[in-house]
């Protein structure tokens, strides 16, 4: 019996081509929901960006978030994960990228900041995403989960040689993710599924991408039909896509609804 569902966010109930939340798939997590199991968002986006991208407005009540790809998790109000940085590490960074003239977001557990005035490569990737441009103060020895810095790939190798020890995760041509552990998913659900005892096949993971792939150590991974086809590879099952009530047939399939 299926106890607990983590969904992703961007492309699993959130649709980019017609930048709306899938309805049926929002009406399928409410009505599981009301049957007992326990939902979860599972998102590589830092919790500010959930919140203002307005997942916690679609009506459901969500048991709990793991954001920013794992570093951040909750059950309820408590805090079960907060994986931070090394303080000395994040000031090297904001040197590194003020010397270039470069801006970088800094993640904390709930909040999120610009150390610089955003530049054409940050106009650059929220021309893709969409997503809103957090407030610019300075680096004040905040708890940071994770950076991102707005630069192209000719970067990476600079913040490697002036900042060893930190995974890089390009995915976008003028944007890559920074932090000291690989942050993974499956880990995030794993802190949960310890906390209220379930086994990986009472649980079920829906996403669409490669860092989501990490679900399914810890939960039946089931990768929507607008997937990547590096996720699809890896997947428990693969689902048709999220416009096509893909999240539906994959509950309906594994005795949800």
């Amino acid at each position: 019996m299926i106890k607990a569902a983590f969904f992703d966010v961007d492309n699993t109930l959130y649709d980019w081509p017609t930048e709306t939340f899938v309805s049926s798939g929002i009406e399928a997590i409410k009505r599981i929901a009301k049957k007992g199991v326990k939902v979860f968002i599972c998102s590589a986006r830092p919790y500010a960006s959930l919140k203002e991208f307005g997942v916690f407005d679609l009506g459901i009540h969500w048991n709990g978030v793991i954001s920013n790809c794992g570093a951040f998790v909750t059950l309820g109000r408590r805090t079960l994960r907060n994986l931070t940085m090394d303080k000395t590490k994040v000031r090297k960074l904001c040197r590194l990228a003020k010397k270039n003239h470069l801006t970088m977001e800094l993640v904390t557990a709930r909040t999120r900041f610009l150390i610089a005035p955003g530049d054409t490569f940050l106009e650059n990737y929220h021309g893709t995403y969409s997503d809103s441009v957090p407030p610019v103060h300075p680096y004040l020895g905040e708890g940071v989960t994770g950076a991102l810095l707005f630069a192209p790939e000719e970067y990476d190798a600079h913040v490697e040689k002036e900042v060893p020890g930190l995974n890089l995760y390009r995915f976008h041509p003028y944007a890559v993710d920074i932090s000291e552990e690989p942050h993974r998913k499956g880990d995030g659900i794993a802190y949960i599924t310890k906390e209220l005892a379930l086994s990986r096949d009472e649980v079920l993971g829906f996403g669409d991408d490669v860092q989501d792939i990490t679900m399914g150590d810890s939960a039946i991974f089931v990768c929507v039909g607008n997937g990547k086809e590096e996720a699809k590879a890896e997947a428990d099952y693969v689902s048709p896509a999220i416009v096509d009530d893909g999240l539906t047939v994959a509950l309906e399939k594994y005795g949800v609804l």
